[in-house]
């Protein structure tokens, strides 16, 4: 099944803003087109706000937003990691840009999107998911290539013999995300939909 993203493609850094919010781990951002409306990237949670400023600013400058959509998507991730359900389609494909990704990676994040929480998958299971089995590398870069962190939960996916592995806001970030989610799922019975 194909899944249905943002009908724009490759938002030019200039149309963009950035909603910067607060987590349980961090200051953490993302940044967005207004009309229509998608995320064409996510920032994870930083140890302090010039930190977090520093990562935007390596992407462009982007004038501050508070677009409704942007506040319910952040609202989203604030939940998340106060172990909170969700309370709107996960990840929001509809409000996702991911056009400057090949088909062949866009599938690989679609894949990646549909582990449920509190679970992870190999590098070479999701290889195999996408009918290339041996390119568990290509998955990696796909990984660390993903623009929408937590939108599209790439720190589920771990090396196949379950230790971590490489994570955009390094290993113990990664860590982190998985034990809160195994908590989170252990707690809640495996039958709660709400965080898939």
């Amino acid at each position: 099944m194909k899944i249905q993203m943002s009908s724009f493609s490759g938002t030019r850094k200039k149309t963009g803003r950035v909603f910067i919010f607060e987590t349980l781990f961090g200051p953490s951002a993302l940044l967005y087109r207004e009309s229509p409306f998608a995320v064409f990237r996510t920032f994870l949670p930083r140890n302090s706000r010039s930190d977090l400023l520093a990562d935007i600013t390596a992407q462009g400058r982007f004038p501050e937003g508070a677009h409704p959509l942007a506040r319910k998507v952040a609202r989203s991730v604030i939940d998340y990691f106060k172990g909170r359900p969700r309370q709107i389609e996960w990840p929001p494909w509809p409000w996702l840009d991911l056009g400057k990704l090949t088909p062949l990676q866009q599938s690989v994040l679609e894949e990646t999107a549909r582990i449920p929480y509190g679970k992870t998958r190999s590098y070479r299971d999701i290889a195999a998911a996408v009918g290339r089995p041996r390119a568990c590398r290509f998955v990696g870069s796909t990984m660390a290539k993903n623009p929408l962190p937590l939108l599209i939960p790439c720190h589920r996916v771990v090396r196949s013999d379950g230790s971590p592995g490489e994570f955009g806001g390094g290993t113990p970030l990664k860590q982190a995300l998985l034990d809160l989610e195994r908590r989170n799922f252990d707690k809640l019975g495996k039958s709660h939909h709400l965080f898939t």
